[in-house]
């Protein structure tokens, strides 16, 4: 028992696997699942005004992302910068995750409670990557 909590790799591992045989397990559940009938989208019905993007609007912010790849692209190739690279390109992608996040995955429509706690769960993702990485040895220059 001692080996396995010396062991970062097992350490790590092990509850990474059981999380994702219980993810499985509960993807394969639903699957066989009877279906119900879906629900009305909330703000869509009789009476009640569609809140949310339109296709115009999901035109123009996938313009906005294939923009700000070809930016990253660019900046990529740009050898003036040498360290402000990896901040630059962090800065760009999270402009990205942020305009996906908002709009495609509705944030910005939605009850303020989804947005706490997808950002709860993300925080606590970014925490427990971080400590990953500090128990493998990774150093955060």
């Amino acid at each position: 028992m001692k080996a396995f909590f010396e062991n970062p790799a097992l350490l790590i591992g092990a509850p990474l696997l059981v999380v994702g045989l219980v993810g499985a397990a509960l993807m394969f559940l639903t699957a066989f699942a009877p279906s119900l009938p879906a629900p009305e989208p909330a703000g869509v019905g009789p009476g009640r005004v569609h809140h949310g993007p339109g296709p115009a609007e999901y035109i123009n912010i996938g313009l906005m992302l294939a923009a700000i790849t070809a930016l990253e692209v660019g900046v990529y190739y740009v050898t003036a910068l040498g360290g402000a690279l990896i901040p630059i390109l962090v800065i760009l992608a999270a402009s990205k995750f942020l305009l996906v996040v908002l709009f495609f995955m509705h944030l910005k429509f939605d009850n303020r409670l989804f947005s706490t706690l997808f950002s709860a769960g993300f925080v606590l993702a970014i925490a427990v990557f971080m400590v990953a990485l500090a128990t493998l040895g990774a150093s955060i220059n």
